[in-house]
Parts: C-alpha cells; sequence; structure tokens
C-alpha cells in the first residue's frame, strides 16, 4: 500500500510539481492551498509536507505545531524561502522533523521524504523484546513513550524515545554519535554531535541514580554510548 502524504503549498506551480513528482515515485498524495482545507483532520496520512507562507488565517508553523500536538508519530516535513538558520530553528522548535528551503531540487526533496518514511517504519516496529521494556532503573512504554521510575512519571519526546529505542536494541554495543544522528535525524543531519550528547544528558537524568556517575547510559571516549541494563556493567 503507497504511503499518503499531505501536501499543503500556496504557489500552484510548486504544489503541482511535487505532487506529480511523489506520485511518480508511488505516494498517494493530497494536495492544499491552505490549512484550513484540511479542517483539523490530520488521520489518514503518513507524512506531511507544509509551506510556511499559506493562504487562509493559518501558517505552516501554526498548522505543524497543532500537527504535532495531534500526531506526535508522523513525520512533518516543512518547505520554505525562509531558509536562514533561525527560520529553520523556529520550524524544528514548532515540531517539524525537516525543513528544505526553497529553491530546491526535486530529488533532494525526495530522498528526504524516503529517509523520513524509513525512520517513521523503524519507530512503529515492535522492540524485539515488545513494547514495554522494563529494568532495574524504571520501565519505558514504547507505544505512548511514558517513562515510570521510583521516583517520577515521565512523557518523552520522539527523539528521546527513538535515541533510547536504538541503544536498547543494541544493548551491550557502542552506538556511535553519526550513526545515532543517522537513525533518528536522517542523512543530512542538521543536528550535530552535540545534540546527541544533550539528549543522553536528559536519559541520564531520567534513569540514572547519579547521572555523573551513570551506570546503564555509558560514555565511551571518541566513539558514542552504550546502554547496559544490568547494574555495574561498563
Amino acid at each position: 500500500m503507497s504511503e499518503r502524504i499531505c501536501l499543503i503549498e500556496d504557489d500552484p506551480t510548486i504544489r503541482e510539481l511535487v505532487a506529480e513528482k511523489l506520485v511518480q515515485k508511488g505516494y498517494f498524495v493530497e494536495s492544499f492551498s491552505e490549512a484550513e482545507a484540511l479542517k483539523n483532520r490530520f488521520d489518514g496520512y503518513d507524512l506531511f509536507i507544509l509551506d510556511v507562507m499559506l493562504e487562509g488565517e493559518q501558517s505552516g508553523l501554526e498548522l505543524c505545531e497543532e500537527i504535532r500536538k495531534s500526531k506526535p508519530e508522523v513525520p512533518v516535513l516543512i518547505l520554505s524561502a525562509l531558509s536562514e538558520p533561525q527560520d529553520r530553528i523556529e520550524g524544528l522548535r514548532m515540531g517539524a522533523d525537516d525543513y528544505l528551503g526553497k529553491p530546491f531540487e526535486m530529488e533532494e526533496l525526495v530522498l528526504r521524504i524516503n529517509g523520513m518514511l524509513k525512520r517513521r517504519q523503524w519507530y512503529a516496529m515492535r522492540p524485539p523484546r515488545g513494547n514495554v521494556f522494563a529494568w532495574e532503573a524504571g520501565e519505558v512504554d514504547f507505544s505512548n513513550r511514558i517513562v515510570k521510575t521510583n521516583r517520577e512519571k515521565v512523557q518523552l519526546s520522539q527523539k528521546e524515545s527513538m535515541i533510547l529505542k536504538l541503544l536498547i536494541e543494541r544493548e551491550g554495543e557502542t552506538v556511535s554519535r553519526d550513526e545515532i544522528l543517522e537513525k533518528v535525524w536522517g542523512y543530512h543531519l542538521f543536528p550535530t554531535n552535540r545534540t546527541v550528547d544533550n539528549f543522553m544528558v536528559r536519559l541520564r537524568k531520567i534513569f540514572e541514580a547519579n547521572p555523573s556517575d551513570p551506570k546503564y547510559f555509558h560514555s565511551v571516549r571518541g566513539e558514542g554510548y552504550r546502554f547496559t541494563s544490568a547494574r555495574g556493567e561498563s
């Protein structure tokens, strides 16, 4: 079954060209010129492509924020002529998974879409040990991204959950920062290795009794990170 893509772009030429290209690649595409045309119906789509400057009262960034609240697992790609670093950062802050500035090469757009959908498919796969993974530090339910420890209950972000899923699947192995970036964010690597480090700080604060002396999320100098569920392993 072809993945369903929702394209919202106010430029009719770009809208037609993008839709035609994606249909050629085997995707099912529904396209609109304004956010209001969706009427807040976000079900049934596997990916959204949003222009920032749209017809109507709602911008693409505002629509992105609405989609992210109701469909946190569905990838969102922003297309925009606003391509300064602060514009990209704002798009990602509003919940977009990727941000592509105009003008763009059609093949790059297709590559990014393919990558986003592959990452979604990987994350949607049931982990080998089941949706709920528990060890002495707590438990995580990957179906709703809820973590329970003896101290608190935490809602993980999608990226936090994806990193945790990857490390648990590869328990005992060192996973490089580059591999984490590739698996969680994608080939173009908008984030940096420092981004991975910041996310690991957050995961340690949630699970480790002493984050400065971690027992489960180990740094491997010059390489990456390794997860072990048994206390004291390193």
